[in-house]
Parts: structure tokens; C-alpha cells; sequence
């Protein structure tokens, strides 16, 4: 009967020639009905290699003021030199294997990253550009207008957007109904990670090659 939530993380391109890893860390400060505030977090890990191959994982939240580590639900490898997605689920040591097909760009990204452009009920605006862990970031908010009833809720999120990793260094949302929600890449290593990051944990089993 419980409720997992799951967070959108900070979409990791597998292209070559941008290795690097990271920890990206994640804080929700969730309103609750009634008044007061949830506050949790986590992190995970994350690396690309110089092919593009790419490893994430997804953890559960903990308390904020919680210093256990963040459990482990799973953790995926893609790679896209060779077409497959490994995803490792941590409850049964288990690992798949599906084909991968990476997206095909048929448009041009603006400079501030793929969510930049305006559209709709969404309006963008620049907030410059700053160095993040010595990359220059191109910053943008996005301010979202929704209509529910009478009300107007209005949503922002900024985005700090990395062109030379093709990736998001930093997003803050901040939205009336889910909170205050922001994930920011921290302990950035730039050049080639081990191996190893790559390879199928030990522990686990690999079970029969799938298509999807």
C-alpha cells in the first residue's frame, strides 16, 4: 500500500568525446496538506565514459537531516556503441539486457540546452551565464502559467545548462503544489571514469538478452 515517488533526474546524453563523472544530489522540500513541509533527499552516481557509455543509478529518498545512505533501487548501463541497456535491480540482484536505440535530434538545441525554447503556457528568459565546478553554464528560467479553476498557478524552474557536456549542471523547480525541488551535480571528475563503472556489479546475475 505504499507510495513511491519518482524524480525525473538530469538527463545524462550518451555522446562520446564528454567523459566525466559525478554525484548528482537531489532535495525535495514537499508541502503538506495542512501546513508544514517534508523535507528528504538523496544522491546517485553517475558517469560517461569517452565511447558514451553511460551509468546511472535510482536510489530512495531519506530525511533531510538523515545521515543513512540513500538505499539502492537499481542502476542502468547504455551503451550505444554496442545498442543495449543493462538495467541492475538491486531487490533481486538481478541484471537484463534490452536493445538500445538512442534518440534522433531533428532540430538544432538552443545554447541554454533542450528545454530553453518557449512554448505554449511556458515562457523562457536567460539568467546569464556562471562557471559551475569550472564549466561555463548557460542559465534560463522557465516560468509554466497553469489555470486550474480560478486560480493561476505559476511554476519556475531554473536550468543551468553545460554545452560543453551537453548536460545539466543544476534545475531548481519551485512549484506551489509539489514544492521546492532541486537536483545539482557535485564532485564533478572530467576525463575518462574506470571501467568498471560500466561492467555488470558483482553480485548480481545476468539473466537473457530481451528486446524491447
Amino acid at each position: 500500500g505504499a507510495v513511491r515517488t519518482q524524480i525525473e533526474g538530469i538527463d545524462i546524453p550518451p555522446i562520446g568525446n564528454a567523459p566525466f563523472s559525478a554525484k548528482v544530489v537531489v532535495s525535495w522540500d514537499e508541502p503538506l496538506i495542512g501546513g508544514g513541509t517534508l523535507s528528504r533527499k538523496y544522491y546517485t552516481l553517475v558517469a560517461r565514459d569517452a565511447q558514451g557509455r553511460v551509468h546511472r543509478e535510482t536510489r530512495d529518498f531519506v530525511p533531510a537531516d538523515s545521515t543513512a545512505e540513500p538505499p539502492l533501487r537499481s542502476l542502468t548501463i547504455i551503451d550505444p556503441v554496442a545498442g543495449t541497456r543493462i538495467k541492475c535491480t538491486q531487490a533481486g540482484l538481478t541484471c537484463s539486457t534490452s536493445e538500445y536505440h538512442p534518440r534522433i535530434a531533428l532540430t538544432q538545441e538552443p545554447a541554454g540546452g533542450p528545454l530553453a525554447l518557449s512554448a505554449g503556457n511556458v515562457r523562457s528568459e536567460s539568467l546569464g551565464n556562471q562557471t559551475i565546478d569550472t564549466l561555463t553554464a548557460v542559465g534560463t528560467r522557465q516560468t509554466r502559467t497553469t489555470v486550474s479553476g480560478p486560480r493561476v498557478i505559476l511554476s519556475h524552474t531554473d536550468l543551468w545548462y553545460s554545452p560543453d557536456l551537453q548536460m545539466y549542471l543544476s534545475v531548481a523547480r519551485n512549484n506551489p503544489q509539489l514544492g521546492q525541488l532541486t537536483l545539482t551535480v557535485t564532485d564533478l571528475v572530467l576525463g575518462s571514469p574506470d571501467h568498471s563503472w560500466f561492467d555488470v556489479p558483482p553480485g548480481y546475475v545476468a539473466t537473457a538478452r530481451r528486446s524491447q
